[in-house]
């Protein structure tokens, strides 16, 4: 099939230099998805059947660096990006009657721990995890491959399909229930039946994927412009109490309402170029509430003076809110500083304010102050003005871009827990998802 996708230069350069050289090279994976979505993707990531060393030699040593043990591959920098180049693996298999085995099934020994066996292209789209993610795409000769011959199908129904047996591929890799929810929240797709029997009963081995993973996947989420419905994902598919356990304990909270909507109005603002994806703004935002809380204030009630006891709260709300996931020390230090300004910032009596201009975390703790103010409902017209932007860039958006809606209510399930309460979200006006993501014309037709 024949696609003309619009790819970044850096990634067009190595595909055709690995061709060149005689490796059967494509782009992979997610930003293929993102493209037939009609989204611009954050990165492309590139499959080839060049070895890591055979990678090197193509680029030379002083621009491929050879990473990673567990699944070994190339960061190879190309046009000021940093593109990620994989060889072609096939999929470890078990045997022929453990296919047929219950009991061989959704088993921590099943638990892939080094994915270094190289095979074909099409050995490699069947090892992945999802339909949706199993694309090879050829940006120089324009054609688009789909192994598994469920992929685009699956991406016209937005369905979430796992590759192989359902149950397997969640054991073989447990954050793979994460990524499932992640497009479920994302894109409104939904989980294909036997994939979504295969995570609901792999639920319980969230637990043995390793630590690092699980807090680079949060970071992940922190970072984009969805994390207020991927919590809300998580939560309806019972996966936050094995990842974010000190979430599940307080969901439906007034506190953990308004850090969804603080959360929502962030991301609302960053998908609109007003803000950077900041993480150390999104913790902020996520655990101002729960600071609020500590103190015994109703959310949106700020204190008055930083006193020790608000510098505790704060420090504890930031270090324990996505516990047992630990983000970086700058980063929790940063969130700190962001939310102790906010006193400073509602309650500024001062003449000047150009020390407070010139502290690094002025630039994040204003965009705090002012979804703070959004998220209750308030104008922030004369805020914006009282504190201006602190670099030399003029405003790119009005102060109210205009609104993605929220996530859609789930779907009742006879799985879901019969003791949880439906949501409610008193102060947000946002509208809820209705309908599926538009695909492009010459896709859909």
């Amino acid at each position: 099939m024949e696609f003309d996708f619009k790819v970044s230069s850096g990634a067009l350069h190595v595909v055709s230099s690995l061709q060149q050289a005689g490796y059967e090279t494509y782009i992979v994976g997610g930003a293929i998805r993102d493209l037939l979505l009609d989204k611009q993707p954050k990165d492309f990531d590139i499959s080839t059947s060049a070895t890591p060393e055979e990678v090197r030699e193509v680029f030379g040593k002083r621009t491929a660096r050879i990473i990673g043990k567990r699944f070994r591959l190339v960061h190879v920098f190309a046009d000021r990006e940093i593109f990620e180049v994989s060889t072609f693996r096939r999929q470890p298999s078990l045997h022929a009657g453990d296919m047929n085995d219950p009991k061989a099934l959704c088993k921590p020994e099943n638990m892939i721990l080094s994915d270094n066996s190289y095979g074909s292209s099409e050995e490699d789209a069947f090892r992945r995890d999802f339909t949706v993610n199993a694309l090879f795409y050829d940006p120089v000769a324009k054609k688009l491959l789909d192994y598994t011959g469920m992929g685009l199908e699956d991406i016209r129904n937005h369905v979430v399909r796992a590759i192989g047996v359902p149950a397997l591929r969640f054991e073989e890799d447990p954050v793979r229930i994460l990524r499932a929810l992640k497009l479920v929240a994302q894109f409104n797709f939904s989980l294909e039946p036997a994939t979504e029997n295969a995570l609901f009963a792999s639920l319980d081995l969230f637990r043995h994927a390793a630590s690092g993973r699980k807090t680079l996947e949060l970071e992940k989420i922190l970072k984009s412009v969805y994390s207020d419905r991927h919590l809300e994902t998580f939560f309806d598919y019972g996966l936050l109490n094995s990842f974010l356990p000190e979430l599940a304990a307080v969901w439906g909270s007034d506190a953990m309402n308004y850090a969804l909507d603080l959360l929502y109005e962030r991301n609302v603002r960053v998908e609109s170029g007003l803000y950077r994806d900041s993480i150390s703004l999104a913790l902020a935002a996520a655990a101002l509430p729960f600071a609020e809380a500590f103190l015994g204030a109703a959310p949106g009630q700020l204190w008055e003076k930083r006193t020790e006891k608000v510098v505790m709260a704060v420090r504890e709300a930031v270090e324990n809110i996505f516990a047992p996931q630990t983000m970086m020390v700058r980063v929790r230090e940063a969130a700190i500083k962001i939310i102790l300004m906010q006193s400073t910032l509602e309650n500024f009596t001062g003449n000047s304010k150009t020390e407070l201009f010139r502290q690094r975390s002025y630039s994040h703790a204003r965009e705090l102050l002012l979804i703070r103010h959004l998220a209750l409902g308030e104008d922030i017209s004369e805020l914006a003005r009282m504190w201006p932007r602190g670099d030399d860039h003029e405003e790119k958006v009005e102060f109210f871009p205009q609104r993605r809606p929220k996530k859609a209510e789930a779907k009742n399930s006879a799985r879901e827990h019969k003791e949880r309460k439906p949501r409610r979200r008193g102060r947000s006006s946002r509208t809820r998802r209705s309908g599926k993501p538009e695909l492009p014309p010459d896709f859909s037709e």
